[in-house]
C-alpha cells in the first residue's frame, strides 16, 4: 500500500477494490463549538455520528468488487440523499494494481425539537422532541403534543427505520390524534434508490378521519368530514441501460372513502351542524379496488452543486427526461362511482443546466374514465422553475406553479393562502376555487458566515397569483393578487442542506382577509424539484404511488 503522503486519486476502471474505509462525521458546525472545549463535548453528547456499518450497507461497492465509476459516483449520490447525511464523497486512490476507496460522509444535526411558547397559562403550547439519526442507526423517532385549547389536545408520533434488517429496506410507521380527526399510516419498502438497482417494492396501508374546509367570506368555514381507508402492494423492476432505465411493474390497491352527509362548523365551543346548500349531496361514498400498471423510462444525469436549493449546502440536481404512468381497471367488487372504471396517471420531468443555471419542470395529471360519464376527476399539478446562480453567494429563482381539480370525487378546496402551494401573506385570507396559479420571484444573497458555525442570507421575493373558481362548492375566482415581502436565511450548519427561514410578507391587496404575515419554515428543499401541496394531495388516491420514479 502506497503512504498516506503519496497516494494518488484513481479512476474507477475495473480495478480490483483493495479495501473499503469509512469515516463518518458529525455536524461541522466550526466557529466557537470548535475552539471550546465544552461546547465540543456537548456536541458529541447530543449527536451520534452515523454507524459506519449504516454505511457500509448503503454502498454500492465491496472489498473485492471490480471498481465502476457509475457505483462509486452512485454510491455518492445515494448517500447524500439519505436525510441524515449533509455530504458524502467516495474516492478511490492507488493501491498496488487495485484501489483502495475512502468513503467521507458529514452528518446533518440529529435533534428535533419544536417548543411553543403563548402568553397566557398554560405558557406552553407545543412540544415536539425526537432525533433524526437515533444511535447513529440511521432511524428518525418523534413525539409531539399540541394543546387543543377547546378541543381535545393532539398527540403525534413518528418512526421511520431507513435501514430495516441491515438492508436498504424501509419502514415507516406514523400516527396522530388531532384536536378534531385522526390518522395513522404503515408501509414497508425496498424504493428505488439508485441507477443499479434492478427491483423496488412495497405494502402500504392506513386510515383517517379528516374535516375538509369550504372557507366563505366573512364566517367560519364550513367543513365536510372524510374518512378514509386504503392499502395497495405492488413491485417495479428496470430494464435498459444505466441512464437509459425503462420500468415496468404491476400493483393492487384499494381505498374506502366515505365523505360526510352534512356541513359542520368547527367553533371555540365545539362542531356544529350547519346547513350549507353547496355541500348538500355533492359527494358519495365510493370503494375502489383496482390492478394497476406502472410504466415508465428515464434518461438522466444528475450534477452535484452548491447553493441551490440548500443555502450553501450540496445537492445533485437532475437533468435530462423522465416519463412515467399509471393505468389501472377497477375490479368487480368496487362499488360506487368507482365500478367499471378506468384510472389514468401520468408524470413527466425535464431538467437542463449549464453554467451558473439551471431549468426544469415536472407536471402530474391524473383522471378516471366511465363509460356514461367518460373521462372526469381530472386533477393536475406541477410546477417550472429557472434558478440563475451569478455569483457563489447570490441567487435569483423564478418559478410557476399550478394545481387543479375538476369534477373532484373527494371535497376539495385550493386555497389562495396554502401554506405550501399559495401565496405568502394571504394565510387567513377566505379566497379558494377549484384551479390555482402562483409565480413566484426571489432574489437571495448569502451576506455572512457566522463564526463558521452557520451562514445566513437575506432576500427579497414576490408572489403573484389568482384561484378560478371552477366547479368546486363555495369556490370563487379571485382576479390576480400579489405580495411582497424580505427574508432571513439561515442554514446550521453551515453546509447543512437544511434552510431555516423567517418571511415578512405584506400583501399588496388587503381585501378579503389578506394581512401582513410573519412565516416561520425549517425545509430541507434538496430532496426533490416538486413537493405537491397538502390540499391537492388530499384530493388524490392514497394507494396510488404518487411517481413510480421515486416509488415509493
Amino acid at each position: 500500500m502506497q503512504a498516506q503522503g503519496t497516494r494518488s486519486q484513481a479512476r474507477c476502471a475495473g480495478q480490483l477494490v483493495t479495501d473499503v474505509v469509512v469515516r463518518s462525521e458529525g455536524p461541522d458546525y466550526g466557529g466557537a463549538f470548535a475552539r471550546s472545549r465544552t461546547l465540543g463535548s456537548l456536541l458529541v453528547r447530543l449527536h451520534t455520528p452515523t454507524s459506519p456499518s449504516v454505511i457500509r450497507n448503503y454502498l454500492l461497492l465491496r472489498k473485492g468488487d471490480r471498481c465502476s465509476a457509475l457505483r462509486r459516483s452512485e454510491s455518492e449520490r445515494l448517500l447524500r440523499a439519505m436525510p441524515f447525511i449533509a455530504d458524502a464523497t467516495v474516492t478511490a486512490y492507488q493501491d498496488g494494481d487495485g484501489v483502495r476507496l475512502e468513503v467521507v460522509t458529514v452528518d446533518e444535526p440529529s435533534m428535533v425539537g419544536n417548543l411553543g411558547i403563548t402568553s397566557e397559562a398554560p405558557w406552553v403550547s407545543r412540544l415536539t422532541l425526537g432525533n433524526a439519526n437515533l444511535l447513529g442507526n440511521g432511524v428518525y423517532t418523534s413525539g409531539q403534543w399540541r394543546s387543543g385549547g377547546y378541543y381535545r389536545d393532539s398527540y403525534a408520533m413518528r418512526y421511520t427505520n431507513y435501514q430495516l434488517f441491515e438492508r436498504p429496506y424501509q419502514l415507516d410507521l406514523r400516527w396522530a390524534r388531532r384536536e378534531v380527526g385522526s390518522e395513522w399510516t404503515a408501509r414497508v419498502s425496498d424504493p428505488f434508490l439508485t441507477e443499479v438497482q434492478r427491483v423496488a417494492w412495497r405494502v402500504s396501508m392506513g386510515q383517517s378521519s379528516d374535516y375538509s374546509p369550504f372557507r366563505r367570506p366573512d364566517t367560519l368555514a364550513a367543513v365536510l368530514r372524510v374518512k378514509r381507508e386504503f392499502m395497495d402492494a405492488g413491485a417495479l423492476t428496470r430494464f435498459g441501460p444505466p441512464g437509459r432505465r425503462g420500468l415496468v411493474g404491476l400493483q393492487f390497491s384499494v381505498e374506502d372513502v366515505e365523505p360526510g352527509r352534512g356541513a359542520v362548523v368547527i367553533t371555540s365551543n365545539g362542531i356544529v351542524p350547519e346547513t350549507v346548500p353547496d355541500l348538500e349531496g355533492v359527494y358519495a361514498p365510493w370503494r375502489s379496488v383496482r390492478l394497476n400498471a406502472l410504466l415508465g423510462f428515464r434518461r438522466l444525469r444528475f450534477r452535484r452543486v452548491d447553493g441551490f436549493d440548500a443555502l450553501s449546502g450540496s445537492q445533485d440536481l437532475r437533468t435530462g427526461i423522465q416519463v412515467s404512468g399509471t393505468l389501472g381497471r377497477s375490479l368487480p367488487t368496487s362499488r360506487g362511482i368507482a365500478r367499471h372504471e378506468t384510472f389514468a396517471r401520468a408524470e413527466s420531468f425535464l431538467g437542463v443546466a449549464w453554467s451558473g443555471m439551471y431549468a426544469a419542470v415536472e407536471a402530474q395529471l391524473e383522471a378516471r374514465r366511465r363509460a356514461v360519464t367518460g373521462w372526469e376527476d381530472v386533477l393536475s399539478s406541477g410546477r417550472a422553475a429557472w434558478y440563475v446562480k451569478p455569483h457563489p453567494r447570490h441567487l435569483i429563482t423564478a418559478d410557476l406553479s399550478w394545481s387543479s381539480v375538476p369534477d373532484a370525487r373527494i371535497p376539495v378546496q385550493l386555497a389562495l393562502g396554502d401554506r405550501r402551494g399559495g401565496l405568502r401573506g394571504y394565510a387567513d385570507s377566505w379566497l379558494a376555487g377549484g384551479t390555482r396559479m402562483v409565480g413566484r420571484l426571489e432574489e437571495r444573497w448569502r451576506v455572512a458566515s457566522i463564526g463558521g458555525t452557520a451562514n445566513a442570507a437575506i432576500g427579497l421575493f414576490t408572489d403573484v397569483g389568482s384561484v378560478v373558481a371552477g366547479d368546486v362548492p363555495l369556490g370563487v375566482s379571485s382576479g390576480m393578487r400579489q405580495s411582497v415581502g424580505a427574508s432571513l436565511i439561515l442554514a446550521v450548519p453551515a453546509k447543512s442542506q437544511r434552510m431555516w427561514r423567517v418571511d415578512f410578507a405584506f400583501p399588496t391587496d388587503r381585501r378579503d382577509g389578506a394581512r401582513f404575515e410573519l412565516r416561520l419554515t425549517s425545509e430541507d428543499r434538496t430532496q426533490s424539484f416538486w413537493r405537491v401541496p397538502n390540499d391537492i394531495l388530499s384530493a388524490r388516491e392514497r394507494g396510488v404511488p404518487q411517481s413510480i420514479h421515486r416509488w415509493p
